[in-house]
C-alpha cells in the first residue's frame, strides 16, 4: 500500500501538474470597475476585483458589473407560510477595452432551500448561500476574462 501511495504521491507532484483554471496565475489586469446592483453581491465582487489591480500585464480590462439578487417564494403550506424559497444571483458583466465593449455576458446561478423555523439561522444560511452562489460565478467571470483574445 505504501509503494502505491508513493508511486501515485511521485507522478501528481513529479510530472509538473498544476491546476488548468488557476485563478492566482491570471494573464490579465481589471483597471477599474463600476459596480451597481446589490450591496452584498457587490461587496463579495470587489473584494475579488481587487485582488487583479496588482498585476503586472498587457490584458488591462474596465469592468461595468450589474447585479442582481431575487428571492422567491416557491412553496407554500395551507397555512400560507414559505417552506420553500429559491434565492437566485445574476451578474450582467460588461468587459471593455479602451472604451469599447469588447465582451457582454449574463451569469446566473440559483439554489433552492427549505424554511427554517429560527429566522436568525435562515439569514446566517442565505449569507452562506449568497457567498458560495457568487464565489462560483466569480470562477465563471474569471474564465471568460482569461479566455478573450488579446490582439
Amino acid at each position: 500500500m505504501k509503494k502505491i501511495f508513493f508511486i501515485f504521491f511521485l507522478l501528481l507532484f513529479g510530472c509538473g501538474y498544476q491546476a488548468i483554471n488557476n485563478l492566482e496565475n491570471s494573464n490579465y489586469i481589471i483597471s477599474s470597475y463600476d459596480l451597481s446592483g446589490d450591496p452584498k453581491i457587490n461587496k463579495i465582487l470587489k473584494r475579488n476585483f481587487d485582488r487583479h489591480k496588482q498585476k503586472n500585464s498587457d490584458k488591462n480590462f474596465d469592468l461595468i458589473v450589474q447585479s442582481n439578487l431575487d428571492k422567491l417564494d416557491n412553496i407554500k403550506n395551507k397555512a400560507g407560510e414559505v417552506t420553500n424559497y429559491t434565492l437566485e444571483i445574476s451578474i450582467d458583466l460588461e468587459v471593455l477595452n479602451n472604451g469599447e465593449i469588447i465582451k457582454d455576458q449574463l451569469f446566473k446561478k440559483n439554489t433552492s432551500y427549505n424554511n427554517n423555523g429560527n429566522k436568525f439561522e435562515l439569514k446566517q444560511y442565505e449569507q452562506i448561500v449568497i457567498k458560495n452562489l457568487t464565489d462560483n460565478l466569480l470562477k465563471q467571470i474569471h474564465i471568460v476574462l482569461s479566455s478573450i483574445k488579446w490582439s
